[in-house]
């Protein structure tokens, strides 16, 4: 399946080739129907099959609905059994028959069935209501299905229904995230690692993420605290980092798909750092947690790797620098010293450094990602700066002006630099 990001990029070099005159306009349109072809139309079949058996199922649902009182339990019980039995007859005979999309489509709409059918059964039989245990069984029905099908479709459930329990439980006990997740969790990123699936790929990275949220517990969220920031950027930090280890060595693409919710996060909670140091009721200290520490630990050692090891330097030590920077903003916080306007001032350099390596990590190494990121939160720096002062507007000015003269120098360096890297083809030859 090709990315979006691809087809942009290569329609782009098409209209540029052709600019250029190193390729015609029929070769591109030919290249243009190869990829609508190979993109739109060997799924269109099961698209239409998925939401045709959507349609079907909804049909069945409105009529039993309309009749529930009237059927005898036994009856709908067996209904309900045969509705599942029936979604995976034909997923068997469409994956006999070379249509790995229909069965998958077929599997889901099983999967859907079942955990329909647990809440219906809980109904007939007045269990007792407790929803997150439908979930669980759902999420577990969801993974068996995935695993001996093959399906996507039911692994996408299998996550869903997981964070469903999950979060029930733990709004429930107003207490920790329940360790018991990986249980299921661990073996559907087994089962991810085998999928092409970039959905699949970003929903494991969002569910470990999910459960990584609730370990603070109820009581920290309901009073909300500072180093619940400080959590939060370490857990950015550290996604990054194994991105883009993993884009550096190759890795699995279930590991790429931490690094744009690990930038997200950065830009947001950088952005929010910022907002409070600028604040003279906010700038304060949030409390230590041990479990900080520990993910701080996590991250400083994955970014240290990252640069220790890297093949490709350019990019990885400029974003090692970045994640690097971005984790001291927290520890000005901690050290008292965002109250004053100093601290102020290096919060808010720490901040635009880390922006600024995130472009140059990006422009090094291609990845558009960091580049746009780090754009993003130079330009939010700049707006928040420019609506709070640091310190008076005589002070402000001067911190733009020694900031700004200060990147102009790095980019004349950088320049020269790479002149010298990368010297004209005429001289190589002579």
């Amino acid at each position: 399946m090709l990315g979006s990001s691809y087809r942009k990029r290569l329609e782009a070099d098409l209209i540029r080739w052709v600019d250029d005159g190193l390729l015609s306009a029929e070769s591109a349109g030919a290249i243009r129907r190869s990829v609508a072809r190979e993109q739109g139309g060997s799924r269109l079949p099961a698209l239409l099959g998925l939401l045709g058996g959507l349609l079907i199922a909804s049909s069945v649902a409105a009529f039993v609905a309309a009749n529930w009182d009237e059927i005898p339990r036994l009856v709908k019980l067996g209904a309900i059994l045969a509705a599942i039995a029936a979604a995976f007859a034909v997923a068997f005979r469409l994956e006999r028959a070379g249509s790995p999309r229909g069965c998958d489509a077929a599997v889901t709409c099983g999967v859907l069935v079942f955990a329909a059918g647990l809440a219906l059964v809980g109904q007939m039989y007045h269990l007792p209501a407790d929803w997150p245990a439908g979930a669980l069984l759902t999420a577990t029905g969801a993974l068996l299905a995935a695993f001996l099908m093959r399906s996507s479709g039911a692994l996408v459930v299998a996550l869903v229904a997981l964070c469903a329990w999950a979060g029930g439980r733990w709004d429930e006990t107003g207490g920790w995230a329940n360790p018991a997740f990986f249980l299921i969790y661990l073996p559907a990123v087994w089962l991810a690692l085998s999928r092409r699936s970039r959905l699949i790929q970003h929903l494991v990275v969002l569910a470990g993420a999910f459960w990584l949220g609730m370990v603070p517990g109820q009581g920290l969220f309901h009073a909300f605290d500072y180093g619940l920031i400080a959590y939060g950027l370490a857990i950015a930090v550290l996604y990054v980092a194994l991105g883009a280890i993993a884009l550096d060595r190759g890795g699995p693409g279930l590991m790429t798909a931490c690094l744009p919710w690990g930038l997200l996060g950065m830009f947001g909670l950088l952005a929010v750092e910022l907002f409070r140091v600028l604040d003279a009721y906010e700038a304060q200290a949030g409390r230590s947690f041990l479990f900080v520490f520990y993910v701080y630990a996590a991250a400083v050692s994955a970014v240290a790797f990252l640069a220790a090891t890297a093949g490709d330097r350019r990019f990885a030590w400029p974003l090692a620098g970045a994640l690097a920077l971005a984790l001291l903003v927290p520890v000005m916080f901690w050290s008292g010293i965002a109250a004053g306007v100093a601290g102020k001032v290096v919060v808010a350099g720490l901040v635009l450094l880390a922006a600024t390596a995130l472009v140059v990590a990006g422009a090094a190494g291609g990845i558009r990602k960091l580049t746009m990121v780090g754009s993003a939160l130079f330009g939010a720096a700049i707006l928040i700066l420019l609506w709070q002062t640091v310190g008076s507007l005589l002070g402000q000015a001067v911190f733009f002006l020694v900031a700004g003269a200060a990147l102009i120098a790095t980019a004349i360096g950088a320049r020269r630099l790479f002149a010298r890297l990368n010297p004209p083809a005429t001289e190589e030859a002579a």
